[in-house]
């Protein structure tokens, strides 16, 4: 007598439903590896305790810190990534890993490494590529043990990378928006559930070291008609200012240096930024600082000006140097710091809106057009700064404008609101 054989439905979809157990543990792992990493290095150089600084950490204890922390991280990056370019299989992006090319797994857990090490010493770029990359590469390997379709390969990886940056963030609504709106570019109830469950599962995993709070910690927030009207006034200045960050990162990546060059450029440009980190250490790290100072409204509006200009600045050079990284976070600490500073100003025309209010409006904003993703966006910083539905309409009122005048200086009037066509951009 031979045992019941499960239908071959049955058995797929048992594999898809351990895979995605799989992928969302191994995920989670991957993420506490990397955020114990990047907390050791931050406390070892900078110290322990609360303030304004990297994490929450104290501000330098010495005014030269700042300038041999950051000189350090340039060294360290450079000669590992020269050394993975030059001795080491092609590292595959996220994007290339989710259509299908292989992401290996030494040179992928060393690029990681390198990423989270920089940013833990204060370089100026964000550390929210390194749980995606990581988390993907992992991913890859689970769909050829469980013998996945390509289709579901392409899900599954692409909902683990968005899965890092929930766990990391612990924002599982927003990792699982990205992972659907950005990565896939599509939206299917397998996508959905398949991207909803690895980022669920990631986000508890990786809560011992990553806690279960909110990003930022902002106060009371209220909506009424001045907020509204700067949202207006405040999203297609948004959209401006994040379409030429875009643009400048672009230009500047391209044309990064290679071979022996990075090991001359980058340490050289990330000593530049350190030394200007020791005026303004705000703008050191992937940008928690500074925009807890937007929207905390701690700083001045003139330093708020100052601190989100060195920020445009030391991210876009620190990638066009040869850096690996991402701009998210840099993009929510320039909106943050602009919409703060605005917010100043708009007292004078229209008293009563609130300058956190605007702050994490035009944060939303910034990140929007800067992704050009603005589900993904506003998810995000709803879940950064734990505000709920109550910026809901002049979010949506900001990132409208923000879009809308990313859209025309990109691609012109009309071909702005065009399909984007991914090989072209």
């Amino acid at each position: 007598m031979t045992g019941a054989r499960l239908h071959p439905a049955v058995g797929h979809l048992l594999r898809i439903a351990l895979a995605t157990l799989v992928a969302g543990i191994g995920t989670g792992l991957a993420v506490l590896l990397l955020v114990w990493i990047v907390h050791s290095v931050e406390h070892l150089v900078w110290g322990e305790g609360e303030g304004p600084f990297l994490d929450g950490l104290p501000s330098p204890s010495a005014p030269w810190l700042p300038l041999v922390s950051v000189t350090a991280a340039g060294v360290i990056a450079a000669v590992g990534w020269y050394l993975v370019r030059r001795f080491g299989r092609p590292i595959a992006s996220v994007e290339q890993g989710v259509d299908g090319r292989r992401m290996p797994a030494f040179e992928t857990l060393v690029d990681t490494v390198l990423q989270v090490v920089s940013v833990g010493l204060g370089a100026s770029i964000g550390k929210e590529v390194a749980p995606r990359e990581l988390s993907a590469m992992g991913a890859s390997k689970v769909v050829g043990w469980f013998g996945l379709t390509p289709r579901w390969r392409r899900i599954l990886i692409a909902s683990a990378a968005g899965a890092g940056l929930a766990a990391v963030y612990n924002v599982p609504l927003g990792g699982a928006v990205f992972a659907v709106e950005i990565l896939l570019g599509e939206f299917s109830i397998a996508a959905a559930v398949t991207a909803l469950a690895v980022s669920a599962i990631a986000t508890l995993v990786a809560r011992p070291l990553v806690g279960d709070h909110s990003l930022y910690e902002v106060g009371t927030v209220e909506v009424n008609a001045s907020l509204l009207v700067a949202a207006l006034v405040i999203g297609p200045v948004m959209g401006l200012g994040a379409t030429s960050f875009v643009a400048a990162t672009k230009r500047l990546s391209a044309r990064r240096p290679t071979g022996w060059k990075l090991l001359v450029v980058l340490p050289l440009v990330f000593a530049a930024v350190g030394a200007v980190g020791m005026f303004f250490p705000l703008i050191l790290g992937n940008g928690r600082a500074m925009a807890t100072a937007g929207f905390d409204l701690s700083e001045p509006f003139w330093m708020l000006l100052v601190l989100a200009v060195l920020k445009y600045v030391a991210t876009t050079v620190s990638l066009g140097a040869g850096a690996i990284g991402g701009t998210l976070q840099p993009s929510v600490a320039i909106g943050a710091a602009l919409g703060a500073a605005a917010a100043a100003g708009w007292a004078l025309i229209w008293p009563g809106a609130d300058g956190t209010s605007l702050a994490i409006v035009a944060a939303a904003a910034f990140l929007a057009a800067n992704m050009r993703a603005p589900f993904t966006a506003i998810a995000l910083v709803i879940e950064f700064t734990d505000t709920g539905f109550t910026l809901l309409v002049p979010i949506f009122l900001a990132v409208a404008g923000s879009l809308a005048v990313s859209a025309l200086f990109r691609r012109g009037a009309l071909a702005g609101f065009a399909p984007v066509d991914p090989s072209r951009e």
